[in-house]
């Protein structure tokens, strides 16, 4: 429960302490008395937006702490606001989502924005979905998962319907890299192939001079006794017997020994060469062809062959992979489709379980209320598949007798929606581990003996749960166990005044409320009210 609420420098609040009591606590005055900026100060610390024109003197922060007590352990959480906001939670700086996480255990605030928001349709389903989930929290998993699985289905469903147009575009260009790479696969080009093939028709293209020069060169070195190597063989000859009778020549000796047997080798090699050398036409024509077929692939695929076979064969890859194979994506998308189904078929058995037991719920409170006459049903109608399923959801009432039901948005007047959310309110609050609820003018529309009705109820659930209302209703605020009176001075600058009357002083307040002035007659009806 909320123990406690510090407001400084805030709106029109300079400073200001309420103290908040186990049961039914109200906040009243006048109209415009400023009643709502207390909730919004309790909103805010909870971590709702802020504004700088919330600030009253720009010249010093604001500030707000509310104190909470549960299961006899104290929570505080506070917030300073100027150009920046800054939360604390029990004294240890803290952050917005950590606020929230506090704020979904603590309080639950019901706004007049609130009421009229939760008139539409689209909000109906979200009622409905929390009311399950405070009943059943797997309900919640089965929710996201039924989220995320429509986000994969829908992914899915783009990527097929791109793969369907792109159809006979993809086959076509499939076709074409399964040609490109067979034609480079039967080529099969060899690093430095070319090169190569240029060097070996060089020499086949001059056969007979190279001959003719290899052989000469053979000739001269080693073809008759006239030959450098016949010569050498001499002066080898006279130098070795030389070093036999001068060991200085030795050196010379070995020198001669090594070119005669390195002139010897090369003339040889000379004559091999020679002889092996033959002019083949057939030869020349079949290197001019395979030279013809590297430079032709070259100009149409680059100069390095092996990276763009690699290219090629990764863009096949990529068009033949499950992600753009047609087929495969068609089962992908059908499983993701049943999964889908399968979740928002339990989705769906959840809400008409619960559809039924919330309308009978409401409808009896909503007798309560006295509307003794209404009847009220949660429709669940077909829809086209959602991240929340495929249920439409809508609130039908009627408060007449003999009358079919209609739309709630169309035909509920605002004290009847207002009943009908106190009603919801009510139920929630059974089923929640929220500690306070708030209602900032929950009785829009109502008076009279049907004040007396909603004043009951509040009362009645604040037996488990504290109750904060601001309310005009004289006879709501009799009832409260908190009664803070706030009217708002205008001297030299307007403010808001906060107090906690006693009895004397309540009764003026409730006399004022009614009739909007204080005398002995209306002091009476307080006291009636109270009673």
């Amino acid at each position: 429960m909320l123990k406690s609420l510090l407001i400084k420098n805030f709106i029109l609040i300079d400073e200001a302490f309420l103290e908040f009591k186990k049961g039914f606590n109200v906040l009243c005055g006048e109209t415009g008395a400023g009643k709502s900026i207390i909730i919004k100060a309790l909103d805010i610390v909870l971590g709702a937006k802020v504004q700088k024109e919330m600030i009253l003197d720009n010249a010093k922060p604001a500030v707000i702490e509310a104190v909470f007590e549960n299961n006899g352990e104290e929570t505080t959480v506070s917030r300073e606001i100027s150009s920046t906001s800054k939360f604390r939670l029990n004294g240890i700086m803290s952050n917005s989502d950590e606020i929230k996480e506090v704020r979904e255990k603590l309080v639950d605030i019901h706004s007049q924005h609130q009421t009229y928001a939760y008139i539409q349709p689209k909000n109906h389903i979200i009622l409905l979905d929390d009311y399950i989930t405070k009943k059943s929290p797997e309900f919640k998993d089965i929710l996201k998962a039924c989220k995320e699985s429509y986000k994969e289905f829908k992914s899915l469903e783009a990527k097929l319907k791109t793969v369907k147009e792109n159809k006979e575009t993809n086959e076509k260009e499939i076709e074409y890299l399964r040609f490109q790479l067979k034609e480079l696969d039967e080529a099969s080009v060899k690093e430095n192939e070319e090169d190569g093939i240029k060097e070996e028709l060089d020499i086949l293209s001059n056969v007979q001079e190279l001959k003719e020069g290899s052989y000469g060169a053979y000739y001269a070195l080693y073809g008759d006794n006239q030959s450098i190597v016949e010569a050498l063989s001499k002066i080898k000859y006279e130098i070795s017997n030389c070093a036999t009778l001068d060991k200085n020549l030795k050196e010379a000796e070995a020198t001669l020994f090594d070119a005669f047997e390195n002139l010897k080798d090369c003339a040889n090699f000379l004559r091999n060469y020679s002889e092996n050398l033959e002019l083949n036409p057939s030869r020349i024509d079949e290197l001019n062809e395979r030279l013809s077929l590297i430079q032709k692939l070259k100009r149409k695929y680059g100069n390095n062959l092996d990276e763009e076979r690699d290219n090629i064969e990764k863009k096949l890859n990529e068009l033949l992979s499950p992600e753009n194979n047609l087929e495969a994506l068609e089962e992908e998308y059908n499983s993701a489709l049943e999964s889908l189904n399968i979740l928002c078929k339990k989705i769906r058995e959840y809400r008409q379980d619960n559809a039924s037991t919330l309308s009978k719920l409401i409808e009896e409170k909503l007798k309560n209320l006295m509307l003794t006459e209404a009847r009220f049903e949660i429709s669940l109608k077909d829809t086209s598949m959602s991240e929340n399923g495929f249920d439409n959801v809508e609130f039908m009432i009627t408060t007449n007798k003999n009358q079919n039901l209609m739309p709630m948005s169309k035909v509920a007047s605002g004290g009847e929606i207002s009943r009908v959310m106190l009603a919801l309110k009510t139920i929630f609050a059974s089923v929640d581990k929220v500690s306070t609820v708030v209602f900032d003018e929950i009785d829009t529309g109502i008076s009279g003996v049907t004040s007396g009705c909603v004043a009951e109820c509040m009362l009645d659930l604040s037996k488990s749960t504290q109750i904060i209302c601001i309310t005009h209703q004289p006879i709501i605020c009799a009832r409260a166990d908190n009664f803070i009176w706030i009217t708002k001075t205008h001297g030299e600058n307007t403010s808001i005044k906060i107090e906690t009357p006693d009895e004397n002083r309540r009764l003026e307040a409730l006399a004022q409320l009614a009739s909007g002035e204080v005398t002995q007659q209306t002091i009476d009806f307080a006291k009636t009210l109270v009673k």
